[in-house]
């Protein structure tokens, strides 16, 4: 039998009988959840040190307006009548808006990392709390939130789909922009998945705990 370890986060494991409040997986289950908290993890710094860049710069606002004016997607795609009618008019609110979500995305996916990883965890540590579903939330919010910017980003910058190109030997073959797009997206599946299995432990554990007062003694 495959050593098992206390889950959070598999919305279809079997519901818990009066033996066992908890809900198990296999312990490869619970490697594969660490590998994701590990790449939740690298996602949030990205964007938290992007943030942190962003306010670091003291020529931040103009350097945004000569990136988003040159920027081929800015003149030409999907992206461009939109930046015309409402980005470049307003290119320091949009500037100051990207370094918040930024940031604030970095802090909700490292939140998230570190429930996932906790969880895994054994003794009082792992213990479960109620604040973990709207984390779990937020944390899926972030995931698809990150996906989306890094695609408009890629269609500003006039990204092309991955092709095998001589000129890319010694560089990535993907650019960073695209990677960051499906992973935000698996972020957002794992965490809206926790969501649902807490929420659903939630209403298990109110039910127990009102049949249990209504029990005679």
């Amino acid at each position: 039998m495959s050593p098992t370890r206390t889950i959070d986060a598999a919305p279809h494991a079997p519901v818990a009988t009066e033996k066992s409040h908890t809900r198990r997986i296999p312990a490869s289950g619970n490697a594969a959840l660490v590998a994701s908290a590990l790449i939740q993890a690298a996602l949030g710094v990205e964007f938290f040190l992007s943030g942190l860049n962003k306010f670091a710069d003291p020529n931040y606002v103009g350097n945004f307006r000569l990136y988003v004016d040159a920027s081929p997607g800015t003149h030409t795609g999907l992206l461009a009548p939109l930046v015309h009618a409402i980005v470049q008019p307003n290119i320091a609110f949009f500037a100051e808006l990207t370094k918040f979500i930024e940031l604030s995305l970095g802090i909700v996916l490292l939140l998230g990392a570190i429930e996932v990883g906790r969880r895994r965890l054994a003794g009082r540590i792992a213990a479960q709390h109620g604040y973990e579903a709207p984390v779990a939330l937020a944390a899926a919010l972030a995931g698809l939130v990150a996906a989306g910017l890094s695609l408009s980003i890629a269609l500003l910058i006039g990204q092309q789909l991955p092709t095998i190109t001589p000129g890319r030997a010694l560089t990535t073959a993907i650019p960073v922009e695209q990677v960051l797009v499906p992973l935000g997206i698996a972020v957002a599946w794992m965490e809206f998945g926790r969501f649902r299995v807490l929420v659903r432990h939630s209403r298990l554990d109110a039910a127990r705990e009102a049949s249990s007062t209504m029990t005679p003694a």
